[in-house]
């Protein structure tokens, strides 16, 4: 989702602004990041300045039982990357997860605060993100919440695909969250790669909702007269253990850069009126 969104603004930004960027492109078929040689040479032979990995193994509850391949993608891919970054003075933008959370917390979470994963989705993003900064001379951490958008599977196209086949839903209440278009998302990281910013900054649109509330609003905009059961995350069972508030706290963002994401509610509206 997001790296087609991603290159797709890079691409728009390169004809209308910037006709001497040279936005490469690597999707799984060209580069698998699990692969340490073909990322050295892949990463040698172009020579970027600016590399954004948006890859990740991102089936939270299939990351309990694949966890080798979660370890690959999310823990050692983020290595390799980093190493073949430094070795060609590239500037990595790494996007990782909320799930580094242990969601305990009453209040979303800062970029300082303690990290604590429950899950192995959220323990090898983690690691991922370790090993970009020891591995690395110039890196940006950019940690993220429930993506949703046009190109992959997530929580508002399920949604919109349970509506047309079932007649009742139950949704959790007690997990709170901050959903993020990817297409907002890829013109925040567009921000912050033009700022040259570096370190840990949360990004995601503004405002938190639990997953009950943005399934309400999601079928309400679009017209389905659906019941929708409320729930508790403990009657739901499922592989991974998951943050109850995985909200972030993006006032460093909107201070560094001068923006303040839009809230879910609008950017939920923008995603479904292209839906229709």
């Amino acid at each position: 989702m997001l790296g087609t969104d991603l290159v797709d603004l890079l691409m728009d930004r390169k004809a209308s602004l910037y006709p001497n960027v040279e936005v490469i492109e690597a999707p799984h078929e060209v580069l698998d990041i699990t692969q340490e040689d073909n990322v050295t040479a892949f990463i040698s032979t172009h020579t970027p300045d600016v590399i954004v990995n948006c890859a990740a193994f991102t089936n939270v509850d299939k990351c309990e039982t694949e966890r080798e391949a979660a370890s690959n993608v999310n823990s050692m891919g983020p290595k390799y990357i980093a190493t073949a970054a430094k070795e060609c003075g590239a500037r990595v933008i790494h996007i990782s997860t909320d799930f580094v959370f242990d969601g305990n917390s009453n209040r979303p979470y800062a970029e300082e605060d303690q990290t604590n994963p429950l899950s192995e989705y959220g323990r090898t993003k983690l690691e991922g993100e370790k090993n970009i900064q020891s591995h690395c001379n110039s890196y940006l951490i950019v940690r993220t919440s429930w993506l949703f958008g046009h190109n992959g599977i997530n929580f508002a196209t399920k949604m919109l695909e349970l509506a047309e086949h079932k007649k009742e839903l139950s949704i959790v209440t007690d997990e709170i969250v901050s959903p993020t278009y990817t297409p907002d998302l890829a013109g925040a990281l567009w921000t912050l790669i033009k700022q040259e910013c570096e370190g840990v900054i949360n990004v995601s649109n503004d405002g938190s909702c639990s997953l009950y509330e943005w399934a309400k609003y999601i079928l309400k905009t679009m017209g389905y007269k659906i019941k929708i059961n409320p729930i508790k995350l403990s009657e739901y069972k499922r592989p991974a253990k998951v943050p109850l508030n995985s909200t972030l706290n993006c006032q460093k963002f909107t201070t560094i850069t001068g923006m303040r994401m839009r809230s879910w509610k609008e950017a939920v509206k923008s995603y479904l009126e292209i839906q229709k």
